[in-house]
């Protein structure tokens, strides 16, 4: 696709891209980490795991809402048990509804958006980690070794450079919200995707320190930390900040 492409063209061949890597963004979003959330209700917790991909788990969720407004859009009378690619197939095969509508330069921009995002997301540049969104933005925030190091980002679309940290803590507040909490080894494995590289061994010893403190235990007897606490002990001791590909 160019700049040259016909919109509807080039709005027919994102919504097929949505489809088809709607798939393999499922799978990346299934990914779990074994980490426990408050349900907030007399002190019950669920243990539903959190994604150890937050980033295509954020980014399937708004995928949903897009085709679930278009699909409202289009006038469209889908079956309960539609999925959002079954959505995006009647979308597909009634396009017309929505590129006769006013709005359609503007929800074609919204798809273009999904579709590159989508792209990105399934092909990311290599030795690279995906750590957020711009604030100013929405886009993607992806760092090489060499700006993990330096501690900063600018986006790649709108220029504006951000600390790191900060894109991190917006990251983790997604997490922390519900009180998620795990082992050692899984926080571990929670974090890395997002260039947060701490080992399992250094929590255990920070627990150990008192540095943070477990909330419980699992069925083995492991300790259970906040996420959210192994989160500021890194930038308190200066670990986690730096990462290898």
């Amino acid at each position: 696709m160019t700049e040259h492409t016909p919109p509807q063209q080039r709005f027919d061949a994102n919504l097929r891209s949505l489809k088809a890597g709607y798939a393999p963004l499922t799978q990346l979003a299934l990914r779990k980490a074994t980490v426990i959330h408050d349900t907030g209700g007399h002190g019950t917790r669920s243990t539903a795991p959190v994604p150890m991909n937050l980033g295509a788990w954020q980014f399937q969720q708004d995928i949903d809402k897009l085709v679930r407004t278009m699909t409202k859009a289009a006038r469209l009378h889908p079956h309960h048990a539609m999925d959002t690619t079954d959505l995006l197939t009647g979308i597909i095969h009634n396009q017309t509804h929505l590129t006769n509508r006013h709005d359609f330069p503007a929800l074609a921009e919204l798809v273009d958006q999904a579709a590159v995002r989508l792209d990105r997301m399934l092909n990311p540049p290599p030795g690279t980690k995906m750590i957020g969104w711009c604030p100013q933005c929405g886009y993607e925030l992806r760092c090489d070794p060499l700006e993990l190091a330096s501690g900063y980002k600018a986006c790649d679309q709108c220029h504006t450079t951000h600390k790191i940290k900060d894109i991190h803590r917006t990251s983790m507040a997604m997490i922390a919200i519900g009180g998620a909490r795990g082992t050692a080894a899984s926080i571990s494995r929670l974090l890395t995707p997002w260039g947060i590289n701490i080992k399992a061994n250094t929590i255990s010893h920070w627990g150990s320190r008192n540095v943070i403190n477990p909330v419980s235990t699992d069925e083995t007897g492991s300790p259970i930390y906040l996420v959210w606490d192994v989160w500021q002990a890194s930038n308190r001791t200066g670990r986690g900040r730096k990462t290898q590909p």
